[in-house]
């Protein structure tokens, strides 16, 4: 509500919004990775969330796909849903999300299906979608380079926090800053919060509606329900079922939707779904979390 109410006192929050992202992904995310990972004992079910969030991507892209051909929806429509649908918002209302309603040994799972699934699906399956869809300005190849993909993916720090988190004895070197690890993490929520807030478009055009509807059915509803029934068809239960289900139940993921737009890929479409799959999630997340529990 806060940010909502600063975009109408602030006539460009561009730069308070990309500030905010760099606390967020530079400070808030590693340091709750780094804060929780340390005391974890890396199974092979820990890979079971990002196995799930690849899958949803073959399916949900693929029903997109299906979906928007035979509704004759605009091409930069078919990209942004392509983008928003496929990946939910795991990290920046996710982890704060799951500490809200479970536990550390749930957040656990989530990390790892946020980062080795959304993650890697936005720093490859997304590229790509955006240079497809994409309007390339005189001049400029539409070709995907490698490279930029293996170092967008090694240079985030998210994922860098994850990496050394695994690996290194963290917790006999940094039980010295929990104290500031925790300060640092416990502001993701809020600072999130906030960010999604200024951006939120509250006014629907008609001609969004339909695709809008499709969007938030597919991701906060369907993906859930096949996330649950993989995980029953595998016998897991316990954390690595809730983690799972309650990340796929998240909204849109904001980063691809700001590529997107960056882009020129459905400027005024992507906000509009960005912020009302959010409001939605504060009705149905809740919901979910019952349900699981």
């Amino acid at each position: 509500m806060l940010g909502f109410i600063t975009r109408q006192v602030i006539s460009s929050p561009t730069a308070l919004v990309r500030w905010l992202n760099n606390f967020i992904v530079y400070l808030a995310m590693p340091a709750l990775i780094l804060l929780k990972i340390p005391a974890l004992t890396i199974t092979a079910e820990m890979f079971i969330p990002a196995v799930v969030a690849w899958v949803w991507l073959l399916v949900g892209g693929l029903i997109v796909i299906a979906v928007s051909r035979w509704c004759a929806w605009p091409r930069h429509i078919e990209a942004a849903m392509l983008l928003l649908v496929t990946m939910g918002n795991t990290s920046f209302l996710g982890y704060p999300m799951v500490l809200a309603f479970f536990n550390d040994s749930v957040l656990a799972y989530a990390i790892f299906f946020d980062q080795l699934g959304g993650f890697l699906i936005l720093s490859t399956f997304g590229l790509v979608v955006v240079a497809i869809y994409r309007d390339p300005d005189p001049g400029e190849g539409n070709d995907i380079r490698l490279r930029q993909i293996f170092k967008r993916v090694v240079t985030f720090p998210p994922f860098l926090a994850l990496v050394f988190a695994a690996i290194v004895p963290f917790s006999d070197v940094l039980h010295w800053v929990d104290s500031s690890l925790e300060l640092v993490s416990a502001l993701l929520m809020p600072a999130a919060l906030f960010v999604l807030g200024v951006q939120f478009q509250p006014t629907l055009l008609p001609q969004h509606r339909a695709p809008l509807l499709c969007a938030i059915t597919l991701k906060m509803v369907i993906a859930p329900l096949l996330a649950l029934s993989i995980l029953m068809l595998l016998g897991s239960t316990g954390n690595v079922r809730i983690a799972t289900v309650f990340e796929s139940a998240m909204p849109s993921m904001i980063t691809p939707g700001l590529i997107a737009m960056q882009a020129g890929i459905a400027p005024r479409f992507i906000p509009t779904l960005l912020g009302y799959s959010t409001v939605f999630a504060f009705v149905s997340l809740p919901l979910v979390a019952w349900l699981l529990r």
